[in-house]
């Protein structure tokens, strides 16, 4: 996770009160407080895999409050086989991958989702289960077998999630007719599928409650999700959807405790009752996407600073980049403008990625980019069974097959702009298009008031670096909307739904910016008076405690790793500086597009007592070394061995790149966005 902030004084003052208030209700309340796990039961998991491709295998699963999610990391015996424990209160779907708790779904800025390394193993247990996993083969897929009570719960999973998952639509011109026919065919076929599978084999209760909850509520979310996925792939909303379409709300209960815990029946909850929020749902509208309220703008100048905020909202290429610099004509300029805007918003898969490795013809790459348009622009990357790269369409996915050592490169291509533009339409020589090209790649992102004339609204300099705030560090509509969801949850929702869904509701304005704290305050004291569920505030307690660890002003946890030389290092070695906490690895892409950005700051900071601290969550030792050389990566190395980590766990890493900033005293300091160059140098001068 990243942390964004703009230091204020009173600000921090306010914060580090309210976080000090909740920390001593945490440590008053947690001796009385009974928890979940002592009321559950447990799912005993043992098995064996033939020639495995990992010594560690992490399990993802809901835990008892169903609130998030847990994992159990497992390390195969010499026998190649393993035991864990799950502790359970229902039936859960378990999700089991090879490493230390390394993500498999990464989302890579617009690309769409992308799959690493082999499919995972899905299975469901229910409390009191005895399961036996064997894998055939040393990858999870079509090889994996069950035994045991409840077996059949899994098998029916093995069969169900190749043939059904995943789904996936392309909204762009999806009309409400088409779309309906589609999700109702996708519901119809899994509960006839459930029928024919109950006649083979003797599900459970417990899990015929929760296929049908999970296809129910899937059906559910895609439907009233529709509206707000047409307008963002059109850029309009569909004027089609009469009132009547939402009569499909009365097909499905929105109280229903059997399908607390199961996958996309709180996205439902979350999406019908922002509905009710919004008179008009517009996503898409400026003043729906952040936070203006604080701003006190009168309802006319609203209205035209989105209109104005619609027609700019994707900036010209002039904007970005100083056309004049390689000397083309006003005139020149207008016309590369027009040319960026139709090719740039959807680029051509081709122009996205350097597909050169496959050796394809032009027929070839042709077909791929009309592929990868009918689809909804998403991918998969498997690691190559052999050395050589190839990509394939066969299962109606588009799939990079590429060995580990070329994942990393090919996912942090960064296209130029002479690939998705004609440049020589507007006369530039070689010489002054490969110029473009640096400067395109080195753009930085625009303010507000460089997209719009704020001060032809007739606003201050103070409203207008307000907004360009706002726009900045993205403060949107989730935040403020939160204490109204709350409320509104309140009158539509009940019994343990309710106290389940609010504390989820909590939990996510305590894991937000300072304001959204305070304000998940006050629902935190509203929620103890009323909750009956000793299991929910448990959830919130545990999670409050992690996170105030890591808040400013606490201090950073220590820990000890070994660099590149094999010699110990401490975070407590460099107190009386200032420490930047990158945690990165090789295979992440996002990370080394964050390397021009994090060079400047080093040049920047060069004369001053800073320490930049790379951890890298690499498992591979050799990946590891090759990326530094590589990249030339600068400061002091050290590798901690994936997610699972102690570090990545006391950091409380899910996600890379994620950085921590570290004053000189050893405290935790928010630290702005990486690409905001001159913020980030400023706060570190501040921490010495």
């Amino acid at each position: 996770m990243r942390r964004h902030c703009e230091t204020r004084l009173n600000e921090w003052s306010l914060m580090t009160n309210t976080y000090g208030s909740i920390l001593m209700i945490i440590l008053m309340a947690s001796s009385c407080l009974v928890s979940a796990q002592s009321q559950s039961s447990v799912a005993v998991i043992t098995g064996e895999i033939r020639d495995p491709t990992s010594r560690e295998i992490t399990f993802s699963y809901k835990p008892p409050s169903a609130i998030g999610s847990a994992e159990e990391r497992v390390v195969l015996d010499s026998l190649n086989r393993f035991a864990c424990e799950l502790p359970l209160v229902r039936g859960t779907l378990v999700e089991g991958y090879y490493g230390g708790g390394q993500p498999k779904w990464k989302w890579v800025q617009w690309l769409g989702a992308v799959l690493f390394d082999r499919s995972p193993l899905f299975f469901f247990v229910e409390p009191g289960d005895s399961l036996h996993v064997t894998v055939e083969e040393g990858f999870f897929g079509p090889s994996y077998s069950f035994s045991g009570p409840n077996a059949d719960n899994s098998r029916f999973m093995a069969e169900w999630f190749p043939k059904f998952y995943p789904f996936r639509l392309d909204y762009e011109n999806l009309e409400v007719e088409d779309f309906k026919r589609q999700i109702d065919q996708r519901r119809q076929d899994q509960f006839e599928f459930l029928a024919e599978r109950r006649e083979k084999y003797t599900l459970s209760p417990g899990f015929i409650d929760y296929a049908t909850a999970y296809f129910n509520y899937g059906w559910a979310d895609r439907m009233i999700s529709y509206p707000e996925k047409y307008g963002f792939a059109n850029g309009r909303k569909n004027r089609n959807i009469s009132p009547e379409y939402y009569d499909f709300l009365q097909e499905v209960p929105l109280v229903d405790e059997k399908a607390i815990g199961v996958g996309r029946y709180r996205a439902f909850l979350v999406s019908t009752v922002d509905r009710e929020l919004e008179e008009t749902p517009k996503p898409y509208r400026l003043y729906e996407l952040y936070d203006l309220s604080g701003l006190e703008l009168s309802e006319e100048t609203e209205a035209q600073l989105d209109s104005m905020y619609q027609v700019n909202r994707w900036p010209r290429l002039s904007q970005m980049v100083d056309l004049s610099a390689v000397g083309l004509s006003p005139t020149s300029q207008t016309h590369l403008d027009s040319m960026y805007g139709k090719d740039s918003r959807q680029p051509r898969l081709s122009v996205e990625f350097d597909l050169s490795r496959f050796g394809l013809s032009e027929a070839a790459l042709a077909q791929l980019d009309s592929f990868f348009e009918k689809s909804d622009r998403s991918f998969r990357i498997i690691s190559s069974e052999e050395d050589a790269s190839k990509v394939d369409t066969t299962d109606g996915m588009l799939v990079f097959h590429l060995p580990g050592d070329e994942q990393q490169e090919f996912l942090s291509w960064t296209p130029k702009l002479s690939a998705m533009v004609n440049l020589s339409a507007v006369g530039l020589s070689p010489a002054a298009q490969a110029e473009l090209d640096s400067l395109y790649e080195h753009r930085q992102p625009l303010r507000l008031s460089e997209k719009i004339d704020l001060a032809g609204l007739g606003l201050s300099e103070a409203i207008q670096a307000q907004l360009d705030s706002v726009y900045k560090y993205k403060e949107r509509r989730n935040r403020y909307l939160f204490p109204k969801r709350y409320d509104l949850a309140k009158e539509k929702l009940e019994g343990r739904v309710l106290y389940w869904f609010l504390a989820q509701e909590v939990i996510g304005g305590f894991d937000s910016d300072w304001e959204a704290f305070a304000l998940a305050h006050r629902k935190w004291e509203d929620f103890q008076q009323s909750n009956p569920y000793p299991e929910y505030t448990e959830a919130i307690r545990e999670f409050l405690h992690k996170a105030l660890k890591l808040q400013p002003g606490q201090l950073a946890p220590d820990f000890t790793l070994h660099d590149l030389d094999g010699q110990p290092v401490s975070l407590s070695q460099f107190k009386g500086q200032v420490v930047l906490l990158d945690f990165w690895a090789s295979w992440c892409g996002p990370c080394i597009v964050d390397l021009p950005d994090l060079r400047k700051i080093k040049e920047k900071t060069a004369a001053l007592p800073v320490v930049f601290l790379n951890l890298s969550l690499d498992t591979d030792d050799a990946a590891w070394r090759e990326a530094i050389d590589k990249h030339e990566l600068k400061g002091i190395h050290v590798r901690a061995d994936g997610f699972g980590s102690d570090v990545a766990k006391s950091y409380q890493v899910t996600g890379i790149p994620s950085y921590y900033l570290v004053d000189s005293q050893g405290s935790i300091v928010e630290c702005p966005r990486i690409w905001d160059i001159d913020q980030f140098v400023a706060t570190i001068e501040k921490s010495l």
